[in-house]
């Protein structure tokens, strides 16, 4: 609940920047898996372990609506880049595109032969790309919902994957504790970063589309660079880390972790600025909307917490 909220700042600042509640919502039965915002920031929208997407109104006098249609938990949401539909993945081996209107007509189509745990689109919006229990990354066409090719190499789970902005990479990490880098052009692997403890659970990519943020199970939150091929940060922040996303301006990204909290870090002085408390069990899924302006997160105790970020001039 919101009276329980508690927001601690780790630097010397007044509470009129502080990261702050805007909003405490409930509506799915089980525990939030994903969380994406539409281009607009005027609505987002949230997965569950219910088997359903619910799509909610930034002005809460607008109702929210939820689409039914996976067989099984839905592990990954995500807008398109013009906002014309959603795409969603899910342990039904499906990914299906919607679009976000009270309607919610859906189509569907088998991705994988095992669960599907990440989709995303390309930033051109005519790409999708996958990520599977079956070790696999796929290349899709959007439109056509057709398969264009795999990536493999991975042995173990792939937990996410991304497509850089400028479409030229696919960023994959998987629970054979590495992060991979392919070319979109030639599907060959560019390079792979090995962790010698603890494997990833998720990545975001910056906008310049070369720095790599991993939330590891270890608790931390790796930064790679693509082009020099190297760590180039490293942070302890959780015990162990769910999500990580950039903020727009590639200065701060938050993270969420299994001990219920989120942290927001300034990369660009290399340390934590924030801790935030709010939720009564593990934080699943933390993301910034597209301006910046407002972050969510969602979890296991099903609630959806939206705040205003403040601290950003």
């Amino acid at each position: 609940m919101a009276e329980s909220l508690e927001c601690s700042s780790e630097l010397d600042v007044t509470t009129t920047t502080d990261p702050c509640l805007a909003m405490n919502l409930g509506g799915h039965k089980k525990p939030i898996t994903d969380i994406t915002f539409s281009p607009d920031n005027r609505q987002f929208a949230t997965s569950s372990e219910d088997r359903s997407i619910m799509v909610w109104n930034m002005a809460q006098k607008e109702r929210s609506y939820k689409f039914i249609g996976h067989s099984d938990i839905v592990t990954s949401v995500e807008y398109s880049g013009d906002g014309k539909f959603l795409v969603s993945s899910s342990k039904d081996h499906t990914v299906r595109l919607w679009e976000p209107t009270i309607r919610g007509a859906s189509s569907e189509f088998k991705a994988h032969t095992s669960s599907v745990n990440c989709v995303c689109f390309s930033s051109d919006n005519s790409k999708l790309i996958t990520g599977s229990n079956d070790k696999s990354v796929k290349l899709w066409d959007a439109s056509k919902k057709q398969f264009i090719t795999s990536f493999l190499g991975h042995n173990n789970w792939v937990r996410c994957a991304r497509m850089s902005p400028n479409g030229d990479m696919i960023v994959s990490c998987s629970e054979d504790r590495t992060v991979r880098v392919w070319s979109v052009n030639t599907g060959q692997l560019i390079h792979t970063f090995t962790s010698a403890n603890g494997s990833p659970n998720y990545l975001s990519l910056h906008g310049n589309n070369y720095a790599i943020a991993v939330a590891m199970n270890t608790g931390s939150v790796r930064v790679y660079d693509i082009r020099k091929k190297k760590l180039q940060q490293h942070y302890t922040l959780h015990d162990n880390t769910t999500c990580v996303d950039w903020h727009p301006t590639a200065n701060y990204f938050i993270s969420s972790g299994k001990n219920a909290d989120l942290r927001i870090v300034d990369v660009m002085e290399g340390r934590p600025l924030y801790t935030l408390s709010g939720h009564d069990q593990a934080v699943v899924s933390c993301k910034f909307n597209r301006n910046g302006e407002y972050f969510a997160s969602g979890g296991m105790d099903k609630n959806l917490m939206v705040w205003r970020t403040n601290f950003v001039d």
